[in-house]
């Protein structure tokens, strides 16, 4: 089988999409960077809004750094998967192969590659389906997984936006309930200032409600952009891939061994007493049909007699 096309399948690494990735990060962490203290224009918006519940922002940004490392993990995982594709292609050898392990992203690749005893014989339709839903189905598996954290996010801020409401409907109640029991005693100075203290349990709610909703909204939006790029990276290998074993597949085999050559030979006495069964066959059917042909016209001659015969016996 020829394979000086397989040159022309390029594999592209991850290196163009981790770059998109840090650049994202970098933007990212830009913009934190003009938010905080530490700008050449102090800002202490996230600082408050992160002490506003530090220990449910501290774990939303905790799922989103995991998060960060699964996607970049997850795009950088196609560079093991085309360095054993590249040996395997740039080692075959007419007599021997030695397929090496492969990484558990394409593990059933290597494991058809053996069974089919490729190169010697190329693959099968069924085979590179096989080697191609493997594939597609750990990439599914690995978009889930990413999804999931994604969702985590989502809900963690969501959480926290419950939680600081319930605090601050709590809180509202509370400053109702002091204003009553007051009853108008004390001076109206003294009525705002109690007022005023009694309201900072609500303001708190209401900040633990929007700096967690803050932190998971944004979180979940940088994880979902580099979702979309670890993905990219992961189908330009499966279509690549899928390419490349188009050149190694025999689309008119059926399952089993290819032949020798690529295609059936049949010898000399076969095709002669193919042909020799296919002549009597063709002799038989002609005298058949002629032997029929002759007792319909002996029946349509007895038919014509009986009423001839008929006729002249009703005239006389």
């Amino acid at each position: 089988m020829a394979r000086s096309f397989d040159q022309h399948v390029r594999f592209s690494g991850s290196f163009g999409t981790v770059l998109k990735m840090l650049m994202v990060i970098g933007f990212v962490g830009l913009i934190v960077f003009y938010l905080s203290p530490l700008s050449p224009q102090p800002n202490n918006l996230l600082t408050e809004a992160f002490l506003a519940n530090p220990y449910l922002n501290g774990l939303i940004l905790g799922v989103l750094g995991l998060g960060i490392i699964y996607f970049l993990n997850q795009a950088t995982e196609v560079d093991p998967a085309i360095g054993w594709i590249k040996r395997v292609r740039n080692s075959v050898d007419s007599a021997h192969t030695v397929v090496p392990r492969a990484p558990k992203i394409i593990s059933t690749a290597a494991f058809v590659l053996h069974e089919s005893q490729w190169p010697q014989r190329p693959l099968t339709p069924s085979q590179k389906t096989s080697i191609l839903d493997s594939l597609s189905l750990r990439i599914d598996e690995r978009a889930d997984i990413g999804r999931y954290i994604t969702n985590v996010l989502v809900f963690l801020g969501l959480l926290g936006t419950f939680w600081g409401l319930l605090g601050t409907v709590s809180g509202v109640a509370d400053v109702i309930s002091s204003l009553a029991a007051s009853g108008g005693e004390g001076s109206a100075s003294d009525a705002v200032a109690q007022l005023i203290t009694n309201l900072k349990g609500p303001l708190d709610g209401m900040s633990t409600a929007f700096s967690s909703s803050l932190f998971g909204l944004g979180g979940s939006l940088v994880l979902g952009i580099l979702a979309l790029f670890a993905g990219q990276a992961q189908n330009q290998l499966y279509t690549s891939l899928e390419d490349w074993l188009s050149l190694q597949t025999n689309d008119n085999a059926n399952g089993g061994p290819a032949p020798e050559g690529g295609s059936a030979h049949y010898s000399a006495a076969e095709i002669d007493h193919t042909l020799q069964r296919l002549e009597a066959a063709i002799t038989k059917l002609a005298s058949a049909q002629h032997e029929g042909a002759g007792a319909v016209q002996q029946e349509i001659r007895q038919l014509g007699r009986t009423l001839l015969e008929g006729t002249r016996g009703g005239r006389s």
